[in-house]
């Protein structure tokens, strides 16, 4: 019994057939696919109509022959249909084009809004990981760290074993100038050998800036010489 009932459905299936399945839609074509498609027809229609040019002119040249005329008309007809259907494809392949121009262009735009969003929102949580706060004191840690170093530069650079004194060196360049004249005085010796030592001799007072005592100290050593 069982079997019989297993075999029913087959039978059945046999005699009214089974439902077909309905076949599947094909995909569209994209819009590049469509525009050379009717790249490829318009070129068709081109040539058919160089090749209705080539045949009026055959038929033109025959004369007068009734036959002639009739089918010259004939192809000029046909030539007039092939125009108007390249010129109603060159009119679908504009719109085809314009719209693929679009479509792109829409493509473009998202993708840079996209970009546009992702870079916004890392931003964001960049900006939030940032305290205000936080860059204040280290800008205030660097300028601190900045006036700390130059301070070390220029105890680095000060002389060992203090300033000196102004005054000090003065006077060291003023007794050095009295020797250098003392010198020059000894190596002259000219106009002075009558001088006395007990006395301050004459012309003593042309050299500024020298006690009498150093010159006549002078003097006495260029005598001695």
């Amino acid at each position: 019994a069982l079997g019989s009932r297993e075999r029913v459905p087959g039978e059945m299936r046999r005699l009214f057939g089974s439902k077909k399945e309905e076949p599947k839609a094909a995909a569209a074509p994209s819009l590049q696919e469509a525009s050379a498609k009717i790249d490829l027809q318009v070129q068709s229609l081109e040539d058919k109509i160089l090749q209705c040019d080539v045949e009026v002119k055959k038929l033109v040249a025959q004369g007068t022959n009734p036959t002639a005329k009739q089918r010259a008309l004939q192809v000029l007809k046909r030539k007039k249909m092939y125009e108007q259907q390249r010129d109603q494809l060159l009119g679908t392949q504009f719109n085809v084009e314009q719209i693929a121009f679009h479509q792109e262009q829409a493509e473009i735009t998202m993708a840079a809004a996209a970009a546009m969003k992702a870079g916004t929102e890392a931003l964001k949580k960049q900006t939030q990981t940032i305290n205000i706060s936080t860059v204040d004191e280290l800008v205030d840690d660097m300028a601190e760290i900045t006036d700390e170093m130059n301070a070390i530069q220029e105890a680095l650079a000060q002389q060992a074993g203090g300033a000196t004194d102004d005054a000090d060196l003065a006077e060291e360049y003023a007794k050095m100038e009295e020797e250098m004249a003392l010198m020059k005085l000894m190596e002259s010796g000219s106009g002075l050998g009558a001088a006395s030592s007990s006395a301050v001799p004459v012309g003593t007072e042309a050299v500024p800036g020298i006690p009498a005592a150093a010159v006549v100290a002078a003097l006495a050593g260029a005598e001695a010489l």
